[in-house]
């Protein structure tokens, strides 16, 4: 008898554990797709995310709990494909077989706008991106970093990272790739220019804003603020004053023309006001208009100004008459277009 209850339990068993593995080779998706597991998901968060796709949810709970999943579960963003089965998808959740997104660093005036793009696109909130950045500061232990002139550190472009990426790892791959930039040749170019690294992106940021994406532009703009600091000048540079007034106003507010009294403030970000270069970039500038800085383009010009005609271009000129007569004609073009 006992051995009879033997082989029934023996029979049992092995029907159960033949059923799970079948059950594992059971196509139980609707469609293909993209999940989320966030840092310290729980099963049951995971599985939320999954239903969406799944046929059978009991089916893969089951399968999920004889693989012990619940207690494998790695955060990553991971593919759903309409073919898969519970054990393909049991398999990439458990190998950390995750998907690249993609992370684009924009031209951000500040670390606090950064930090807050940055998180909306890796598993991390603002605030943890903003203290890796700031560690980074404190690691560097360069008396001329801070939380404005880190921004030189910042190239924008899209990026391919995991979505799980740390801000520590995130500000890893930022510094690798300024040290990519700014390799011998461009480091070479700055020298002979007398211009530090941080003076060339903080020029370049107010090229990038002053102008079209437009390099011969760039170019231009570029030689003509050389001009200025060459003949002790101050730059009166519009992308200068309109920082300095956001900085003390508020960030969050469109502006389309400079008030002649914004260029009264004592800001140290207004170049109206103070000579020489800003403190550091007022934003995060493309690596276009950095290499429009190294590479300026050969012009004596000191004074332009917008051409309404041609939006992100100038009209230059030597001449301090001429060029009140061509800011005038701009002055109108903003009037006649309700430009305020």
């Amino acid at each position: 008898m006992k051995k009879i209850n033997l082989i029934i339990v023996l029979i049992c068993s092995f029907l159960f554990v033949g059923c799970s593995f079948l059950d594992g080779f059971k196509g139980n998706v609707t469609k293909d797709g993209f999940i989320y597991i966030t840092k310290g998901a729980k099963f049951e968060q995971v599985l939320d995310s999954l239903k969406p796709y799944l046929k059978d949810v009991n089916l893969f709970t089951e399968y999920a709990n004889n693989e012990d999943y619940p207690a494998t579960i790695k955060s990553g963003k991971y593919k759903i494909l309409k073919s898969d089965t519970n054990r393909d998808i049991i398999d990439r959740l458990q190998d950390g077989d995750q998907e690249e997104v993609k992370l684009r660093i924009k031209n951000e005036p500040t670390i606090y706008h950064l930090a807050a793009s940055v998180s909306k696109q890796i598993d991390a909130d603002s605030i943890q991106v903003l203290t890796a950045i700031r560690d980074f500061v404190k690691e560097q232990n360069d008396s001329t970093l801070n939380d404005e002139t880190v921004k030189q550190y910042f190239i924008p472009e899209t990026y391919f990272v995991y979505w799980g990426i740390t801000p520590e790892k995130f500000m890893d791959k930022m510094y690798n790739q300024y040290k990519k930039v700014w390799n011998d040749e461009r480091l070479a170019k700055a020298k002979a220019l007398k211009m530090t690294p941080l003076q060339v992106v903080t020029l370049a940021s107010i090229v990038q804003l002053e102008s079209s994406d437009n390099m011969d532009e760039q170019q231009r703009v570029a030689r003509a603020y050389m001009n200025r600091l060459a003949k002790d000048m101050r730059l009166e540079a519009d992308p200068t004053s309109i920082y300095a007034y956001k900085m003390e106003n508020g960030w969050d507010q469109k502006i389309q023309r400079v008030y002649k009294k914004w260029t009264w403030s004592s800001n140290a970000y207004n170049t109206y006001r103070n000579k020489g270069l800003p403190p550091a970039p007022i934003c995060l500038p493309n690596l276009g208009a950095i290499d429009a800085v190294l590479n300026p383009a050969n012009h004596d010009y000191i004074f332009f100004v917008a051409d309404p005609a041609k939006p992100g271009y100038h009209v230059y000129t030597n001449d301090y008459q001429e060029h009140l007569k061509n800011a005038e004609k701009y002055k109108n073009w903003l009037k006649e277009n309700n430009i305020k």
